[in-house]
Order: C-alpha cells, then structure tokens, then sequence
C-alpha cells in the first residue's frame, strides 16, 4: 500500500516532464478577464511517436484575442508560446537569417532574401483602428525564419500583406526548458514589433522542417512519447499561451493531448 503513492507520484513526475506528445486536433482552449478572452489550440503530427527515440515532429499553434461584449480589448503586449518538445530543436547546419533582411520586405522579397531559413508559415490576423468605428481588418501571410539572437535560436516570424499594405517582424526569442511540462518556450513583445496601430487579433502557424547539412539528414524538432512501459497512451499537456496585456491583464491557457506510443 505504500508503494502505491510513490508510484503515482513518479508517473506523475514523468508525465510533467514529457515533452514529446502527439496530438489530436479538438476545440480550442479559451479563457477570459479584464474585458477580453482569448483562445489557444495546439497540435503535433503525426500523432504517435515512439517510447525510445525523438524523431521528426511538426507543431502547429494558434490562437486568437476578442473582445467581451463591444468594449475594445486591450493592446497585447506580449505572447508566450511554449511546447512539449524535448527532445528538442535541431538547427545544426540549418541557415540562419538575420532579422534586417526581412524588414519591409513582401513575401517574395522574404523568401529571396531568407528561403534557405525558412522553418514554418502560417497566417495572422490584425486590426488596425484608424478609425474606431470600423476599424480595418489585414490578414497576412506569415513565414518563419530561423534566426539568432544573443547567441540563442530565434524564430523571425514575418508577416506580410498586400491590400491593406502591411509588413512587419515579429520576433520569438527561443529558451529550451530544463523543468517543468514544456521543453521550449517562445516569446514575442507583440506591441514593441506591431507599432503604434496594428493590433493582434488572431494566428496559425505551423513549425517543422525536414533538412540536410553536411550529408546527414536533421529535423527542425523531434519528439518522442517517452511513456512508461504499462502504458501506450495518457492524456498531458502539450502547449500553452499566455497573452500579456497593458496594463493588465494577463492570460494563460494550456491545451492537453494523448501522447501515443507507436512502438
């Protein structure tokens, strides 16, 4: 009887460390407070990874901000991104793009500028409020570059838009976690990148890469399902978001998954 305890404790040990899950999509996470909800979904293909090994790994994240009721939210701040991937990032070899080149670019110039880099895409949604009354919606196109800042992995996510004309930056500053649910953590200073006018009201994007360097083969991120043996799947948390608004508030969401063993 008391083994049974410390058991459960150690499973429970292994399980707030895993950082290699599987997912499944379902219905975002959402919270609210101080006049604004916000949402949060996470997903990692494919959905079953091996009990043993890391292998290569996609993660898709996205999310969004509103209103509560027809007040106007508060300006985000900034937005932290972190996922259950401990068995890490790899970017041996990868290029890396400095953050100057995609200033003011489009797509095409991004992509001619930083092609070799890229490591993600997806698509943003902002609000510019000229006028408050019928605020002005932009949805861009987004592309992720690996990049390098401080001598640590960064993720340059640029963000482009033709009708309205809209092309910015927004950088995640990269931190591989030691402890805890999740092994990297992204953060962005959404308001520092937007400017004064542009405010973020949505986003999906997709991480993952496939690459050669040096004729070996390496993956962007790479994930196991490090379970213990008597079980082949158990439901963890995979992703969170935390949206820090000015003055306040601040809210975080996380979204669980089954980590499924293939083998």
């Amino acid at each position: 009887m008391r083994r049974a305890p410390a058991r459960a404790a150690a499973l429970g040990a292994l399980l707030a460390a895993i950082a290699c899950i599987a997912a499944a999509p379902v219905g975002a996470e959402r919270t609210g407070g101080g006049g604004v909800v916000v949402s949060f979904d996470g997903s990692i293909s494919p959905r079953s990874l091996p009990r043993h090994r890391p292998v290569p790994i996609s993660v898709t994240l996205e999310g969004s901000v509103r209103a509560e009721g027809d007040a106007e939210p508060p300006r985000l701040r900034r937005l932290e991104l972190a996922f259950g991937a401990r068995g890490g990032i790899d970017v041996a070899g990868l290029p890396v793009c400095p953050r100057g080149r995609l200033r003011d670019a489009t797509r095409r110039q991004a992509l001619d500028r930083c092609g070799p880099a890229l490591v993600g895409r997806g698509r943003l949604e902002a609000e510019v409020p000229l006028d408050p009354s019928r605020p002005l919606l932009a949805s861009a196109g987004l592309l992720a570059f690996n990049g390098r800042a401080g001598g640590r992995p960064a993720v340059w996510v640029h963000a482009y838009s033709a009708s309205p004309p809209v092309s910015f930056v927004l950088p995640f500053y990269l931190r591989q976690e030691r402890r805890g649910a999740f092994g990297i953590l992204l953060r962005a200073p959404v308001a520092a990148a937007l400017g004064r006018w542009p405010r973020l009201r949505g986003f999906e994007i997709r991480l993952g890469r496939r690459y050669r360097a040096a004729g070996t083969s390496h993956s962007y991120l790479n994930a196991g399902c490090p379970l213990p043996p008597r079980f082949n799947r158990f439901t963890v948390p995979i992703a969170r978001a935390s949206y820090s608004f000015a003055p306040a508030p601040t809210l975080s969401t996380t979204v669980l998954r089954e980590c499924r063993v293939s083998e």
